[in-house]
């Protein structure tokens, strides 16, 4: 029978009094320094208060934390929806997709009918077959690379079709991707939407919350994390937040929390934080020194109805016990906590059957047995880290390859062919004419071999190249950040202001900020590669800087584009 949450959940005992802090169910944050405060106790603790279904992901290998519990296998259904394909690009290039971006993959989105991952990457492949522009073929390479590196990955996983839960605690363990965050995220991801959609009075975990819900990037969690904390208590279904600090998670979701558990930290600015969630006024703080003495398992308690600092009773301690502690009557060093080391049971012993050695030899033995293959768990993960490693550098070396210009040194292959001829006596060779036919035979490619080779062509091939390096040393010479500009106006093709550099192309509020843009905009005006008119508006030049340079050489279009185009690859 599945069960349900109770109307109150008890999480801890007031500092001082002892008295019992309970709260009603809803989203909460808890926060403090992994190891020092005692997190993953307390959320262990209110699950077994709350009478709850909840999921845990065990991420990290050789976790010891969420030992009581039920693993079940994990869940994942693969979706191609343009949100989602446009949280997958953010995570893999760490800065947040464009009006530009999302227009192709809203385009390329529709071709899939939202089926799957699979289906959007063969959608992508073909589309890079195509003749397409440069900006478009740059956005579809990277995604074409990140589904190379995460699909062999999500088949090797047997996944479960429906997400069956178990009263109590659930854990989907993930350690075998503990080094592919993004692999971790699409299965957390696909656990949350599931829960939204289909399941009641639900409690779910997210762990290392700053890698899952990142502040400044995409991440495959964040659009289903937010509808899930803005929708899921209709249902009962709650978020549970774990992060070492506040810093570095996503604001949107954390405005939706009202119950907030924080303990230790260390560091100043995260001490500053914690006092600023503490809804009090300013006289009746803890100062700063106070949240960097709190001990393991004593938390401030903040919420809109009560701010209190309280110590939270682990689930595997008696209420006597953990009242005395609140009081100050017994020290959290004077209590034994449990030695347990991996959450699966290894053998059962028979009760009463101990005729070969005494109890504590047996739990000695057992404790031998877990380390053990805790070790070779560890090991074994380790090994298959490094051989995903290896097919991931295969996969980089492969796109090299495929993308890769090879060099052809025309005089040493003629000098090859020539060495190998037979010569007698009597007969001539036309030197000139074996030459224009050989190299007639080589295939022209993008960047540095693209013409007929005589003479005239060479040099005018030899002009190119210098042309090329000319216009590739002076970007160099400039700024990241003017490189950075350079990338915007040539994406945009038009005319940009100042202001829209400072807001659109480096994501910042305007004001104090615009001279510096303007001085690294200028830099682009120096080299030629852009120019500004009296308003103030910056201009794409580069390809014009490409047309005055060649012009004396009577370049054609086409060969202008394909510099314009291998110079913007080098860019990138």
């Amino acid at each position: 029978m599945a069960q349900q949450l109770k109307s109150k959940i008890k999480i801890g005992y007031e500092i001082g009094t002892g008295k019992e802090i309970s709260i009603s169910p809803s989203h909460l944050m808890v926060t403090g320094l992994s190891q020092k405060a005692g997190k993953t106790t307390a959320l262990e603790s209110f699950i077994k208060s709350s009478n709850s279904k909840a999921i845990v992901f065990r991420t990290k290998i050789g976790e010891k934390s969420f030992l009581d519990g039920t693993i079940i296998p994990p869940y994942f259904k693969e979706k191609s929806d343009w949100q989602y394909i446009e949280s997958l690009i953010e995570a893999t290039m760490k800065e947040r997709v464009g009006k530009l971006d999302r227009a192709i993959i809203i385009k390329l989105s529709k071709l899939t009918n939202g089926k799957s991952l699979l289906d959007f990457k063969k959608v992508v492949d073909n589309r890079l077959e195509e003749k397409i522009g440069t900006f478009e073929s740059m956005l579809l390479t990277n995604l074409q690379a990140y589904l190379e590196i995460v699909l062999p990955k999500l088949q090797t996983i047997q996944f479960s079709n429906t997400l069956e839960l178990v009263n109590g605690l659930n854990i989907i363990n993930l350690e075998r991707f503990s080094r592919d965050t993004e692999v971790q995220s699409l299965i957390i991801a696909s656990v949350l939407e599931e829960v939204l959609h289909n399941h009641k009075d639900v409690v779910i975990i997210i762990p290392e919350a700053w890698k899952f819900i990142p502040q400044q990037r995409g991440s495959p969690c964040k659009n289903i994390v937010e509808e899930f904390i803005r929708q899921g208590a209709t249902n009962h279904n709650y978020l549970w937040i774990d992060s070492q600090d506040m810093t570095g998670v996503d604001k949107i979701p954390l405005k939706q929390i009202s119950e907030w558990i924080l303990g230790y930290q260390s560091e100043k600015n995260e001490v500053k934080h914690t006092l600023d969630q503490i809804p009090l006024p300013k006289t009746s703080k803890p100062k700063e020194e106070d949240i960097m003495m709190l001990g393991t398992g004593i938390f401030y308690y903040a919420s809109r109805d009560l701010t209190t600092k309280l110590y939270v009773q682990p689930f595997w301690l008696d209420d006597e016990k953990a009242i005395q502690i609140a009081k100050g009557e017994l020290k959290i060093s004077e209590i034994d906590a449990p030695k347990q080391i991996a959450q699966n049971k290894i053998a059962v012993i028979p009760q009463g059957n101990e005729t070969n050695g005494t109890s504590q030899e047996v739990k000695d033995l057992k404790t031998l047995i877990n380390k053990e293959l805790l070790d070779m768990r560890t090991d074994f993960f380790n090994k298959i880290g490094d051989l995903q490693d290896q097919i991931n550098k295969g996969f980089v070396d492969i796109a090299q390859i495929k993308t890769s210009t090879p060099e052809i040194d025309e005089d040493v292959l003629v000098s090859k062919v020539l060495q190998k001829m037979p010569t007698s006596q009597g007969s001539s060779i036309d030197i000139e004419a074996l030459t224009q036919t050989i190299l007639s035979k080589i295939p022209k490619s993008t960047g540095n071999q693209v013409y007929e080779v005589s003479p005239l062509e060479k040099i005018k091939k030899d002009f190119l190249e210098e042309c090329k390096q000319k216009i590739l040393s002076d970007i160099v010479s400039v700024s990241d950040e003017s490189k950075k500009i350079l990338k915007y106006i040539e994406s945009q093709g038009r005319n940009v202001t100042t202001n829209e550099l400072v807001t659109k192309c480096f994501l910042r509020k305007s004001g104090p900020t615009n001279k510096t843009i303007t001085k690294h905009a200028i830099e682009l005006v120096t080299i030629e590669v852009s120019r500004k008119d009296s308003a103030g508006r910056f201009y794409p030049e580069l390809k014009n800087r490409i047309k005055s340079l060649l012009g004396n050489h009577n370049a054609t279009d086409g060969e202008i584009e394909n510099l314009y185009q291998h110079i913007l690859m080098e860019l990138l």
